[in-house]
This record gives C-alpha cells, structure tokens and sequence, in this order.
C-alpha cells in the first residue's frame, strides 16, 4: 500500500511539472498574441488622429481661402487662394489665405499628434504647387514617426495620411 502511494505521489509531482511547463507555453502565446493587438490598435488610433487631423486643415483651409465670384459670361466661378495679400490683389472676399488658415490649424492641432509621436511632419499642397490653388484643391499629407513597444522590444513605424478637399460644383 505504501509503495502504490509513492507511485502516485510521484506521478502527480510528473504530471504538474509537464502542466507548468504546458500552462508556461500557453500563457507565452497569451501574452505574444494581446501584444500584437495592442500594437495593432496603438497604429490603427494614430491613423484615424492623422486623418482627423489632416482632414480639419484640408477642409478649414478651403473654406477660408475659397472666392465665389461671377466671370463675364456671368457663370459662376469658384478659385482657392494661397493668401490674403494675393486676394486682396484680385479684390476677393475671403476670410483668409488657404495656406495661412492651414499653418493656424497645423499649430493648434500639431501637440495632438506630437504628444503621441516621435517625429511629425507636414507636407502642404505637394510642396505647394501653384495650380492646386487654382484648381481649388487644398491638399496636404502628415508623416508620423513612432517606436511602438512590441513584446519586450520596440517597432520603428512610419506612417503617412493624405487628405485634398476641392472647391467642386
């Protein structure tokens, strides 16, 4: 009787040590697993911040600098201006430049997105190309730099979002 307790005391002790080491994997995957979600909500948050913020100044800076104004055929005729001083050169009635209005929203929504990020940057009108302006597009890209912790290292990630509101009819 004493030897058949031994065996199975001494099966028991076996047998937890394969669960631990079994619990340990799985618990390992557990981990691996919510580490990868969390790195894919933390780029997917920053994201949807960037294209919030790329849109805001998009649309703001085209309600700014857009003008309505009647050409001499009497149609109606729609044109962004890049600033204030070109509008007033045109005798336009605008409330301010489109790439003025946007440097104003770019710096109040810029700590948005550096309080989250390493490096961020803006890049407007392509690199403000004139016959945007005259087309009436507004466009404007953000490029985001962060290390994102993943497991127990970090991530470089690059990210860019685009936005372009137009003046269309």
């Amino acid at each position: 009787m004493n030897d058949q307790l031994h065996h199975f005391l001494f099966r028991v002790r076996e047998e937890r040590g394969a669960t631990m080491i079994t619990m340990l994997f799985f618990l390992f995957c557990l981990g691996s697993l919510l580490s990868i979600l969390l790195f894919l909500e933390q780029t997917d948050y920053l994201k949807m911040k960037m294209q919030h913020t790329a849109d805001l100044i998009t649309k703001g800076s085209r309600a700014a600098g857009k003008w309505e104004y009647e050409d001499s055929n009497g149609d109606k005729q729609i044109r962004l201006f890049a600033t204030t001083e070109e509008a007033e050169r045109r005798d336009a009635d605008i409330i301010r430049g489109a790439r003025e209005e946007a440097g104003i929203l770019w710096r109040l929504n810029r700590p948005n997105l550096e309080g989250t990020s390493d490096g961020v940057s803006v890049i407007h009108q392509k690199g403000e190309r004139p016959y945007l302006y005259l087309q009436g597009i507004y466009h404007l890209e953000v490029k985001v730099e962060k290390n994102i912790p993943v497991f127990w290292d970090e991530l470089f990630v690059k990210m860019n979002r685009v936005s372009q509101s137009g003046v269309y009819e």
